[in-house]
């Protein structure tokens, strides 16, 4: 869990994280808040999740944060901003995953950097190409006190486009060539 006395912005903890087990995880019925810490639920490398009836408060980062994940269900759940960037980050390699019958509530920080479920976005692990964020499937899903203009469903960095269903909300497709240069910068930053 993570150090609430520190300051937001300071702590890269997060309030709940799983990684490493390829065994079937159930997370029911639970109240993760992330205020103070990065993210509400961080699930790193990580195989056959479920996740259902759960509310997760997003700390400064993201509600659930997903890096090199596989077949990952999030069924009746809510998603809080709070201060948050995104309500969720799916990355590097992440494949088969699922939120269904769930609900995203509030804003997300900005608009020229945010989205409900932001997909493909740069990893610490991202140094060499990996395969593309796929197979993420957006299933009945609600939008509670979200303003007009951040109705992002998506946005799609290195991945294949999501496929939603019964969710209002737009999927922005950042152009190859932006991401390609926003690739070659970070790279080129975290040589030194």
């Amino acid at each position: 869990m993570g150090d609430f006395s520190r300051s937001k912005g300071v702590t890269d903890d997060n309030a709940l994280g799983l990684g490493g087990t390829t065994g079937l995880t159930l997370i029911d019925s639970c109240h993760i808040d992330a205020r103070g810490v990065a993210e509400g639920l961080k699930l790193s490398h990580i195989s056959n999740v479920t996740v259902r009836n759960t509310t997760i408060i997003g700390g400064y980062e993201d509600c659930v944060d997903i890096v090199r994940g596989q077949n990952i269900l999030l069924e009746n759940c809510t998603f809080i901003a709070k201060g948050t960037k995104h309500h969720f980050t799916i990355k590097c390699e992440s494949r088969d995953i699922r939120i269904k019958d769930c609900t995203f509530k509030n804003d997300f920080n900005h608009i020229w950097d945010g989205a409900l479920v932001d997909m493909g976005n740069w990893s610490n692990y991202d140094k060499k190409d990996l395969p593309k964020t796929k197979h993420i499937q957006i299933l009945n899903c609600k939008l509670e006190n979200v303003s007009w203009w951040k109705r992002i469903l998506t946005r799609r960095l290195y991945s294949e486009n999501a496929s939603t269903t019964k969710t209002k909300g737009f999927n922005l497709k950042i152009p190859n060539f932006i991401v390609k240069l926003f690739w070659r910068l970070r790279r080129w930053q975290t040589r030194a």
